[in-house]
C-alpha cells in the first residue's frame, strides 16, 4: 500500500469532493429542469374537477368491489360436471357488469383496470372449465389404460395357459 503525503491526501479529497458536486449538480438539473420555461398553473375549477372525478372513481371501485369479490368466488367453486346453465350464465353477466364500468368511461385510463379484471376473470373462468374437462378426460384415459392392462393381463394367462397344455 502506498502511503501519501497530506498535500495528496487533501488533493484526491478535493477531487472526489468536486466529481461528487458535479455529480449531484447533474442529477439535480437533469431531474428539475423544464425545458418550456413554464410553469404548469392548475386554476381551483380544474382541481375541484378532478377531486370530483378522483371521489367518482373511488365510489365507482367501492360498489364494484363486491361484485368484483363475487364473480372470483363463483368462478373459484365453478364445477363444469355439473349442468347448470343459470351457473355460467351468472358469472357471464358478473364479468361483463365489470367490463361495463370501463365501457362507459372508456376515455378515462383509470377504468382500464375493470377491463383488465374483466378479461382476467374471463380467461380464469374458461381456463377453469377447460381444466376440469382435461381432468375428466384424463381420468377416462386411465380408466381405459386400467382395462387395456387387465385385458393383456388376461390374455396372456389364456396363451400361456393354451401354450403349457
Amino acid at each position: 500500500m502506498i502511503k501519501l503525503s497530506v498535500k495528496e491526501r487533501r488533493e484526491q479529497f478535493l477531487f472526489l469532493l468536486a466529481l461528487f458536486l458535479l455529480t449531484v449538480c447533474l442529477l439535480g438539473f437533469g431531474l428539475f429542469y423544464d425545458p418550456s420555461g413554464s410553469r404548469k398553473v392548475v386554476s381551483k375549477a380544474d382541481l375541484t374537477d378532478k377531486l370530483s372525478q378522483d371521489a367518482a372513481f373511488e365510489n365507482v371501485v367501492e360498489v364494484q368491489r363486491a361484485t368484483i369479490d363475487t364473480a372470483y368466488k363463483q368462478i373459484s367453486n365453478f364445477d363444469p360436471a355439473v349442468k347448470a346453465v343459470f351457473l355460467e350464465n351468472d358469472i357471464r353477466y358478473s364479468i361483463g357488469a365489470i367490463k361495463s364500468n370501463y365501457d362507459r368511461k372508456a376515455f378515462d385510463p383509470r377504468y382500464k383496470s375493470f377491463l383488465q379484471i374483466s378479461l382476467l376473470y374471463n380467461t380464469l373462468f374458461f381456463n377453469r372449465r377447460e381444466l376440469k374437462g382435461n381432468i375428466s378426460d384424463m381420468d377416462n384415459l386411465k380408466k381405459s389404460l386400467e382395462d387395456c392392462k387387465l385385458s393383456t393381463r388376461q390374455l396372456k394367462e389364456s396363451i400361456g395357459s393354451q401354450n403349457s397344455r
